[in-house]
């Protein structure tokens, strides 16, 4: 079992309080991402899971054991960090078995597990050359690889694509996906890409200013996101934002805004609306629907600018002085001046109060 419990942990550095009362339950074989913005305090999480960092209060259990306060070595996890962080003068081989080498494991059980580290992460030929020898993508793998052969209960990965290339995350993402399936290890993953995090959670944290903001799959916070910051971090290009206010049209619930309405009666609304209530109206460019000008629509806009991304185009429209993304086919016919209608599924619009909360 390699379970990870937080309770009422607080983190203070200096005379700031960089976390506070959090609570946050990993569960024994789950790939959780904590994703925020820089500042957030999702690493500064990470390294006290990790023991890197005091505990100023709270308790932080692996296993089922209180390790808040045991060093590092002690707590069966293998970190990954955002810099390779390899000896330069050791081999790939030597570098991936200092840790158990020190710690006095047996020769035979760590020669079997370097190369079964080094089988999963495509390194056998590489085991005799040294980091300078090696690709970015490479010493990265090197480096995931030492954390593997320790045999950990725990994972722990600060940022460990973000010096790489796009195609080369690409590449390292879609292997560890592969590698946690494989090993079925605990894994904790620190990222401010939301793409990284979508591809590769079982949950995701989003984070800001300490605080864990939601908690859940990623269809759960892309679909249903509790608050429009959340809503707003993911997905690119991001949510569309509306002001307006709830109110009746013709015996029908909607809500309305200069250039647009929309039916929400059978929107989930977590309390029941009154009538004049301003709501901020959400929906994701790809769950907005284009039709030509004098067919039905919620209403209408002007395309301004088109971004195209080779199977697919951004448009880019102005709704009322408002600016709103739309993606649509890549060969959609729609030109930089044209007036288009407007429409959306009413099942996978987000609504927010005043106070940023989902309605």
């Amino acid at each position: 079992m390699a379970s990870v419990s937080i309770q009422q942990l607080h983190i203070r550095l200096g005379n700031v309080d960089i976390l506070q009362n959090m609570d946050l339950e990993v569960v024994d074989g789950e790939f959780l991402v904590l994703l925020g913005p820089s500042g957030c305090g999702k690493s500064t999480l990470l390294h006290s899971i990790a023991g890197l960092i005091d505990v100023h209060d709270g308790v932080i259990a692996i296993g089922g054991t209180d390790v808040t306060w045991a060093d590092p070595k002690d707590r069966s996890i293998g970190m990954v960090f955002q810099s390779y962080a390899l000896y330069p003068t050791m081999t790939v081989e030597r570098n991936m078995s200092f840790g158990p080498r020190i710690t006095g494991i047996p020769k035979d059980e760590i020669t079997r597990r370097v190369e079964r580290a080094a089988a999963m992460l495509h390194l056998g030929p590489l085991l005799q050359r040294k980091p300078s020898q090696l690709s970015g993508g490479q010493r990265q793998r090197v480096a995931i690889g030492r954390a593997l052969v320790r045999d950990a209960g725990v994972y722990l990965f600060d940022e460990p694509l973000s010096n790489l290339d796009a195609k080369l995350r690409n590449e390292l993402r879609r292997e560890l996906k592969q590698l946690h399936h494989d090993i079925g290890k605990t894994m904790v993953y620190v990222t401010h890409d939301q793409t990284e995090a979508m591809t590769l959670a079982s949950r995701i944290a989003v984070m800001l200013d300490g605080k864990i903001q939601q908690i859940g799959t990623p269809a759960e916070v892309y679909d249903r996101p509790v608050n429009r910051f959340v809503a707003g971090f993911l997905g690119s290009p991001t949510m569309n934002f509306f002001d307006g206010v709830i109110a009746s049209d013709n015996g029908q619930l909607v809500w309305h805004a200069p250039g647009l309405t929309v039916n929400v009666a059978a929107y989930p609304f977590a309390e029941p609306p009154h009538m004049g209530q301003k709501a901020v109206l959400g929906i994701r460019p790809e769950h907005v629907d284009l039709v030509p000008q004098g067919q039905t629509a919620l209403g209408h806009a002007t395309v301004t600018l088109a971004e195209p991304m080779g199977s697919m185009v951004v448009l880019w429209l102005d709704l009322g002085g408002t600016a709103m993304s739309v993606i649509a086919e890549s060969h959609t016919p729609h030109q930089r001046g044209h007036t288009l209608g407007v429409q959306c599924d009413a099942r996978r619009i987000s609504l927010f109060g005043e106070n940023g909360q989902r309605l």
